[in-house]
């Protein structure tokens, strides 16, 4: 159906239209939002009510230029016009100049110049765990609890959390090996000065349940479905010196902090560390489903020659690499790595600020324009609040601000992930702060006049 099409007479005219045609034919495999979405013009949405939206998520942290650029669209019009797919078996120029910039805008010194591109961050996960093991002659595969690395079999098995997570019969893959995440705020040890107690915690695990020689370990260094969690410099180096004692490969999934969303072409760049493999989705392709998997020479020849084959029916689409080139260019020529930075800066500083005037505003961590806020009882016991959370994110969508929190699912606890396009500025920063400041205290007058015990959940 042409979406010129979409307000037929014979279709619905509301939300609650289309979530009732929705409920007939959709199998629900996740959560539900009220909010039914029709178009989008930088960083605010409309939904079918015709209501409007600032995007603190920018749409699942992919839409880096914002809903709609126009310079965006028109790589998408033109590509769509000259070749779409032509199955993963031929090459094209689209591809071939995507890979040559996505080495280009890597870590420098990485030289981490060859590229495989597929479509999602599940598929790159399960690439670069294939690469891993093919290359290293091993099995084992190292991660981290609270980390998200995909729902396919080997990106879910690698994912570091339960529940729902684990409950399909039959799933997981032998030879994983979770260690603690290093969460600073709500660290269990000690004496965790700089994460190196969550670091000795999970060498020591990795020594007594497994071979003690991984293939590979994969981490994000920002891990944002467990709350913008992020390690210390001093515990991703000490990942990467063990790793490299121990001839097994470092994988840092960019998923989400990929492609200047920290203020930096990549994450990593953040921790003076370089790894054997990035993965990138999301912003990658800022809208279309592209994923790219970048690694060393080295490897990349050395699992040729031992048969490595891997492709899907959209391997190195020319229309995917086309547009994902496309975006990256619009990044650089519009400076969106250094305002990134700029007004990540200015939105933490906002919300320190915050978080000094309520007790619930437990921490505000984040790099760039990947912040999280952890909302607690109260900051002597740091006790997990989600009922607060929970108001705070369907006060702030009632007045039209929508935020990386959900009622259920991977990010369904405690934790308000601020996820904004790249081309934020200060007038739009602000109208949405004010509608998080508004939320914040509205949440605490509604819990606490409900009488609601917080820890009820746990």
């Amino acid at each position: 159906m042409a979406l010129t099409e979409l307000h037929s007479s014979s279709l619905p005219h509301t939300v609650q239209g289309w979530l009732e045609l929705d409920q007939k034919y959709r199998i629900k495999g996740r959560y539900d939002i009220s909010q039914v979405l029709v178009r989008g013009k930088g960083v605010r949405v409309w939904d079918a009510d015709d209501k409007e939206y600032i995007d603190f998520e920018s749409g699942q942290v992919c839409t880096s230029t914002g809903h709609c650029h126009h310079l965006y669209t028109n790589a998408i019009i033109e590509q769509a016009g000259k070749l779409v797919q032509t199955g993963s078996g031929y090459t094209t120029p689209a591809r071939i100049l995507l890979a040559q910039k996505l080495a280009e805008i890597m870590p420098p010194g990485s030289n981490l110049s060859r590229s495989y591109f597929a479509c999602t961050g599940s598929e790159a996960t399960e690439t670069a765990v294939r690469l891993a093991k093919i290359y290293t002659g091993r099995t084992e595969i190292v991660s981290l609890t609270r980390g998200y690395h995909g729902m396919t079999h080997a990106s879910l098995a690698v994912t570091g959390l339960g529940g729902k997570f684990k409950s399909v019969p039959g799933s997981g893959l032998a030879g994983v090996i979770h260690i603690p995440a290093p969460y600073a705020y709500q660290s269990p040890f000690k004496d965790d000065t700089n994460d190196m107690a969550a670091f000795r915690q999970g060498i020591e695990i990795i020594e007594w349940t497994s071979t003690g020689k991984p293939a590979a370990i994969i981490l994000e260094v920002v891990m944002s479905v467990a709350g913008m969690i992020i390690p210390s410099k001093q515990y991703v180096q000490a990942i990467r010196h063990w790793c490299t004692e121990n001839g097994t490969l470092m994988i840092i999934d960019e998923a989400q902090s990929g492609v200047s969303r920290t203020g930096k072409w990549f994450a990593i760049e953040h921790f003076d560390v370089i790894p054997d493999i990035i993965t990138t989705s999301k912003s990658l392709g800022d809208g279309v489903p592209l994923c790219g998997v970048t690694t060393t020479p080295d490897i990349a020849d050395r699992v040729g020659e031992l048969g490595y084959h891997q492709s899907s029916s959209h391997t190195d689409d020319p229309f995917l690499a086309a547009v994902g080139l496309a975006n990256i260019e619009i990044l650089e020529k519009e400076n969106l790595v250094q305002n990134a930075d700029v007004m990540g800066r200015f939105l933490k500083e906002q919300f320190e600020k915050m978080q000094e005037q309520h007790e619930i505003l437990g921490d505000v961590r984040g790099l760039g324009l990947m912040i999280g806020l952890e909302i607690v009882v109260d900051k002597a016991s740091k006790t997990p609040s989600p009922l607060h959370v929970n108001a705070i994110s369907e006060y702030c969508r009632a007045h039209g601000l929508l935020l990386g929190h959900r009622p259920t699912g991977a990010v369904s606890g405690n934790n308000i992930r601020i996820l904004p396009p790249l081309i934020l500025n200060l007038e739009e920063a602000d109208e949405a702060l004010n509608i998080i400041r508004n939320g914040i205290a509205h949440a605490e007058m509604v819990v606490e006049a409900q009488g609601v015990d917080n820890t009820a959940w746990m």
